[in-house]
């Protein structure tokens, strides 16, 4: 600690009223309640530079009033006046700074300023369930992720009754993130009285029958959680941590820390079998690991910052893996690429220049990510024919696209998007070079470029492939590679530009969703960006509610499967049924499938009932603007309605294979 940030620290708390009296003009909020948020964020401040943590502090300070105030902008511009909160807070402090504090406030503003601007991403929805203690997570994970631009909007959910908890998770609605702490300070009582100071003379096995049955409620809620949301759901293990104050509260954690300790294996054993059984992946928050770490410290109150006061415990799991898997949901679930470069990337040293040593653990990871869904390309400045796979964990097949040349990479990145119908949006890019990086992010918008020889780059990645857990088995490099194959073929010149389409064979079997297709129907309705006629998330057990109608279509041909490339959903009412998601992969682009589907749809509508569709622009979704307007819809007042079918829009290259359930359109339109 420099002797700058301790002085900073007593002058802050020492004149506290009107320094936060400051950021409360300057946000424009001018109610009690902002005052004593301003103040709590001072207090913040000023606890981070006790600690000699002045980055962290600004940092935080900046969270908080995000978090609080939303946007906020500080200074104020009026005529013949020109303040900034930099000039307001030095003149205030600087009577009583030293010259090191006066740097350090000086830096320290320009960090909160600049932090302040970043515009904020996407938001977050994130569902908390548990007690006081992932409250008080959530708190801290709120600060630390707005200083980074994400914004989190959080559903809390504390009920113990599990009747009421359902109904609190259907108001939740759709969410990106679940975090689960069935054991925290005192959620369960089952586990409360176990650990209670009476119970420390009375035989274990009197509590394991309570234990039992919350460990009954726990697996439900999460069988009805993995029903409702193909989001990531992160449960807690147990750490045994509560919540104590003061010698007292130290001395009743001593005398109970075996207890706590035979408790809290008890339950993890019994929580990683439930796990286990869970109908898809659940992932992990370490809080046992965490709070041995930390040690008895780990329920005491950290801090005293006005309204915020967290344990040790919540302050180091909200930066740490809730911040983690935030940040991966925010920046890569939307992600579908990783183009990397080889050389110092994926192995050490240039292979043109003399031997290479093989990242065979980055290789590894990335090869994880290619078995879960996720697509990798290589744009590399290099001689073709130097390039070797020997001894590599990977291999040239496990690429959909190798651009290998002395060309800029930000071209080639858009020749891969271009080949592949994907925007370079979904894409990420690995380069150890700064400058290529920066000229990748300039050539391709949207492009996320991450340094490999960065540790948390790796980290970042991995996080990632834990939250496409659900999705392992679903390599879709094949799928890609066939399309590569498909197009050249149908490239190839001919005066009937229907004959090349015909000569594919493309066949398509239209049906209504089975049970065993929702997770993929999800996936592909979250995961579309170009054709999303919504842009409407849904889950599972939406997808499932007897009140939609989920029609998809299967695509194949001479080259093989492309699976199921599109989906739409049908909300039925009283008069009409809505299109509440129209998507389709941009690998199945072209060839007509989505008027087939759509079509299909119209015919299959009993006693012919309208149809309306709405298209909700994005900056993605051009492809799919004109798909009413070119099947026979008509506009009015933003929605799209149509009532009889035109199988006669249909491309007679297809080969049509309806359910007999949908089978309206004519024979030799499905012959």
């Amino acid at each position: 600690m420099n002797g700058g940030e301790l002085d900073l620290s007593r002058a802050i708390r020492a004149q506290a009223d009107a320094l936060a009296g400051d950021l409360q003009r300057l946000a424009e909020a001018p109610s009690p309640a902002a005052l004593q948020q301003a103040r709590t964020g001072c207090a913040l401040l000023a606890h981070h530079l006790s600690q000699g943590n002045a980055a962290q502090g600004f940092t935080a300070l900046a969270g908080w009033l995000k978090l609080t105030f939303g946007a906020v902008r500080l200074s104020e511009t009026e005529a013949g006046c020109d303040t900034t909160l930099a000039a307001l807070w030095h003149d205030r402090l600087s009577p009583e700074l030293s010259e090191a504090a006066r740097t350090t406030l000086i830096q320290g503003v320009a960090r909160l300023t600049e932090t302040l601007a970043r515009p904020p991403g996407r938001a977050l929805r994130v569902l908390f369930i548990g007690d006081c203690l992932i409250w008080d997570i959530a708190t801290q994970l709120q600060i630390a992720a707005a200083a980074e631009g994400i914004a989190i909007t959080p559903h809390l959910c504390a009920q113990r009754d599990r009747a009421e908890l359902r109904r609190a998770l259907e108001r939740a609605g759709p969410v990106d993130l679940v975090f689960y702490a069935p054991f925290g300070f005192g959620f369960a009582q089952s586990y409360a009285r176990a650990l209670a100071h009476g119970a420390l003379l009375r035989p274990m096995a009197r509590d394991l029958p309570g234990l039992r049955a919350t460990l009954d409620e726990v697996e439900a809620t999460l069988s009805h959680l993995l029903a409702r949301t193909d989001a990531p759901i992160y449960l807690h293990d147990v750490s045994g941590a509560r919540q104590a104050s003061g010698w007292h509260g130290a001395l009743a954690d001593h005398i109970g820390a075996r207890r706590r300790a035979r408790v809290a294996t008890w339950l993890n054993e019994r929580l990683d079998a439930l796990a286990q059984r869970a109908a898809r992946p659940v992932l992990r928050i370490p809080e046992a690991a965490e709070a041995n770490r930390l040690g008895p410290a780990a329920g005491r109150v950290l801090f005293e910052a006005g309204d915020l006061h967290p344990t040790a415990l919540a302050a180091s799991l909200a930066p740490g893996p809730y911040l983690r898997a935030c940040r991966a949901a925010h920046l890569l679930s939307r992600r579908k690429l990783v183009v990397s470069d080889l050389d110092n990337t994926l192995w050490a040293g240039e292979i043109g220049e003399g031997l290479i040593t093989h990242h065979h653990d980055r290789q590894a990871l990335l090869l994880r990510l290619k078995a879960r869904g996720v697509l990798l390309a290589v744009a590399s400045k290099n001689d073709p024919t130097n390039i070797s796979w020997r001894g590599a964990a990977l291999r040239a097949s496990d690429f959909v696209a190798r651009e290998i040349d002395w060309a800029p990479k930000a071209g080639n990145i858009a020749k891969i998007a271009a080949r592949l119908n994907l925007a370079p949006e979904s894409f990420v890019f690995l380069d150890d070079r700064a400058d290529e990086r920066a000229l990748a992010e300039a050539g391709c918008p949207g492009l996320l470029a991450l340094d490999p020889n960065a540790l948390e780059t790796w980290q970042f990645l991995d996080d990632w492939a834990d939250q496409r857990a659900s999705f392992a088995g679903s390599d879709r490099t094949t799928l890609y590679q066939a399309r590569a194959a498909r197009q050249a073929y149908v490239a190839t010149p001919s005066e009937d530009p229907g004959a090349a389409y015909r000569q594919l064979g493309l066949r398509v079997a239209i049906r209504t969703a089975k049970g065993r297709d929702l997770s993929r129907i999800g996936e592909l309705i979250a995961r579309t960006n170009q054709f999303n006629t919504t842009q409407v998330p849904i889950s599972a057990k939406e997808l499932s509610d007897p009140s939609r109608h989920v029609l998809i279509a299967e695509a194949g041909d001479r080259f093989g499967s492309m699976g199921i490339v599109s989906a739409l959903v049908i909300a039925d009412g009283a008069e009409a049924g809505e299109i509440t998601q129209f998507v389709l992969s941009c690998r199945a682009f072209g060839y007509g499938i989505e008027t087939a589907l759509l079509q299909t749809a119209l015919a299959a509508r009993p006693g012919r009932r309208p149809l309306h569709g709405r298209i909700n622009e994005s900056p993605l979704n051009a492809p799919c603007r004109d798909v009413y307007a070119a099947n026979g819809f008509t506009l009015r007042d933003g929605i799209w309605t149509a009532q009889e079918p035109r199988p006669d829009l249909i491309p007679d290259w297809l080969t049509l294979d309806i359910a007999p359930d949908l089978r309206a359109i004519p024979a030799q339109a499905s012959a």
